[in-house]
Formats: structure tokens, sequence, C-alpha cells
């Protein structure tokens, strides 16, 4: 038996390690206890709807979720955009056409005119009909066929500039139309870019005010986490858990997005995007993303590293459209139309590593700081959208 330490005798600090590999599991109850309950303490100081934390926690959700629509808006916009200006220019185009056809149609017309008129009036085309009806057959090949030639040519030609001037009306209507969403869709996109950088830069202030509210929380957090992640207990590791989980929910600031591999920032057809206009993902073998996109995700998951130690986690990324396909096959419903997928334009992503489940500190995470980045989570995909998909998330620039 151990006599007691004498009283005031000073007590030597017991850390991690410093007894030999089984120190830990003979620690006493009484020192593991509390070292629980400090993990408990500063989880509770972390999570605590009363606190600092907690209330610039939740003014950080707030501000994502507002800037996520945002994103979500300005994407939709775009693609309103594009699109509009698209079907402008195909009216356009279609319009050259037409006009070449019009004008032919036209010209014959005009022509039947004047040899009308050259010929002495309205009733020249009929005398013309009554010359060739007492022609000889030896004189004229077949004078009434070409008279019934002739006859059909007008005809059509008047039958087409009736046609053809009605297309012209309909396809001036689609290009105004366009061009007016076209032109809506950019006063849209202004309003929702305003907005949004608004929303950003007060978002990237509070994430500069809730790192500073967590700065001496963690500090406490940092021994006590790396003692109890150490110990054997069932006990322990459940407080090492909660303590790790509540410190995943912090943010960290934004940090300069590199360079993107590429100048190829052309739009190519969704599912169609050639290697030199496709940028590889840090960390993440083989997956690959617009060149914009793939600097951003790489600065959001270089963010995420610095916090947690690993970088995010990539299940898939840009989808050919054999891929998209195959993915429709294998999916059904769930998978986009091929040849409509965000993954076919290389700005979406399904992510893992516990982004796949709502709730979870690491889709947590995710909501709070990819707005940041341009990435943002879609309506559609959200717990109560019409397709749940915790795990993607696009980019919107």
């Amino acid at each position: 038996m151990t006599s007691a330490p004498a009283k005031n005798q000073p007590q030597r600090q017991i850390q991690p390690g410093n007894g030999g590999p089984d120190y830990v599991s003979s620690l006493s109850g009484v020192f593991l206890e509390a070292q629980i309950a400090e993990a408990d303490r500063i989880s509770a100081a972390l999570a605590a709807s009363n606190s600092q934390v907690a209330a610039a926690t939740r003014e950080m959700d707030r501000l994502a979720a507002q800037s996520n629509a945002l994103l979500e808006s300005l994407s939709a916009a775009r693609e309103t955009e594009r699109a509009a200006t698209d079907d402008a220019d195909g009216a356009r185009e279609d319009l050259v056409v037409l006009e070449g056809r019009l004008s032919l149609a036209r010209q014959v017309v005009r022509d039947w005119v004047f040899s009308v008129y050259a010929g002495g009036g309205g009733d020249s085309d009929f005398s013309g009909m009554l010359d060739a009806m007492s022609s000889d057959a030896d004189q004229v090949g077949d004078p009434l066929g070409d008279l019934s030639y002739l006859t059909d040519q007008r005809t059509r030609a008047l039958s087409d500039i009736k046609v053809l001037t009605a297309e012209q009306v309909r396809l001036s209507s689609s290009a105004d139309a366009a061009r007016a969403r076209a032109k809506q869709a950019r006063t849209d996109i202004e309003t929702d870019k305003t907005a949004l950088d608004e929303v950003v830069r007060t978002q990237r202030s509070q994430v500069g005010r809730l790192l500073g509210l967590q700065v001496a929380e963690v500090a406490k957090a940092g021994p006590v986490a790396g003692f109890l992640v150490g110990a054997r207990t069932e006990k322990a590791q459940a407080a090492a858990q909660r303590l790790r989980d509540a410190l995943g929910a912090a943010s960290v600031d934004t940090t300069a997005i590199g360079k993107p591999c590429t100048d190829d920032a052309a739009i190519y057809p969704n599912g169609m995007m050639p290697a030199s206009a496709l940028c590889p993902l840090w960390s993440a073998p083989g997956q690959l993303l617009s060149p914009a996109a793939a600097a951003s995700f790489n600065a959001l998951s270089h963010a995420y590293a610095a916090q947690t130690g690993v970088p995010l986690c990539v299940n898939d990324s840009y989808r050919s459209l054999q891929g998209q396909v195959s993915a429709k096959a294998k999916h059904g419903r769930f998978a986009a139309t091929p040849g409509t997928s965000k993954h076919g334009l290389g700005r979406a992503l399904d992510l893992c590593g516990g982004v796949q489940s709502f709730g979870s500190p690491a889709h947590r995470w995710m909501r709070q700081n990819a707005p940041l980045y341009g990435w943002f989570h879609p309506s559609w995909a959200d717990a109560g959208g019409r397709t749940p998909e915790p795990w993607h998330f696009e980019f919107a620039g």
C-alpha cells in the first residue's frame, strides 16, 4: 500500500504517455473522470444555446442560408441568360435563312407582275394561255405543260410569301422575347451579385468573430481531446467524440483561391468537356471539375483540412455523357436526365466523409463555409426537397 503524498507536496503533472504504453489504462478513475467532465464542459460551452459561441454560430447559419439561396438564384439567372441568348442567336440565324427564301419568292412574284404589265395588262396571262392552246405541236414542245409549271411556280411563290412572312413575324417576336429574357436575367444577376457580395462580406466578418470566441475554448480543448483520444475506456472515447463534434462545427476563415490549372473556360456541350477544360481536385485522385470550380473547391478543401486534418472526401465530380447514361440506368429517377446534369458541366460534386449525412458536423461545416467559395447546396437536394441529397453541392462562381 502506498502512502499518500505529504500535504503541500508538489504534484507531478500528468501527461498522456509519460508513464509508458499502459499508463493511460492505469490512470486513476478520478483523473479520467475529471478529464471527461472537462471535455463535456467545453462541449456544452460551445453548444449552449445561450452562449456567445452558440449565438454567433446561429448567426453564421443564418448568413450561410442566405448566401446559399442567393448563389442558387444567381446560378439559375446565369443559366436563364445563357439559354435566352442562345435562343435569340438561333432566331436571328433562322431569320437570315428565311430572308433568303422570302427574297426568292418575292422575286418570282415581281417577275410575274412585270411580265403581265409588259404584256399589256391583266389579260396577258389569259391571252398567253389561248395562244398556247392554239399552237401547233410541232412548233412547241409542251406549251400547256410550260404554262402549268409557270402557274404552279407563281402559286407556290405566293403561298411561300404568306407562310414565310408569318414565320418572319414569329421569329422576330421570338428573338425579341429571348432578348428581353436575357436582359431581365442580366438584371437579376446584378441584383443577386450585389446582395451576395454584401452577405458574404458580413459572413466573412462573422467567421472571424466566431473564431475569436472559439479560440479560448479550443485552446482548453486541445490537451483534453489529446488525452481522451488515447484513453481506452468507452466513456472516454464517447466524451472525445462529443468534443470533436462540437469543435467540428466551427468555421474557418477563407484562404486565397489559387489560379485554375488551365485558361480553357469555354462552354462545352453537357458531358462533352475535353481534358483541356478540366482540372484535378486536391487529394481526390481521378476527380475533375471545370477550371474555376476546381480552383475554388481546392481552396475550400484546404480550409476544411486546416481544421479537421483531412481534405474533403469526393465521391463524384465531372460526369461524361456516357457516365450520365450509366448513372441514369443505375439510379433511375434519382439521377438527372443524361445531358442535363450539372456534373456534365463540371460544376457539381457528390461528397462523402460525413457530408453525406444531414446534421453531421461535416455537412454543417459545408453549409456554413461552401458559400464563401461560390458553392451552394440546391434547394431540391435539401432534407425537405424533392430529391434529398445531402452530399450534392454545385458551383455558381
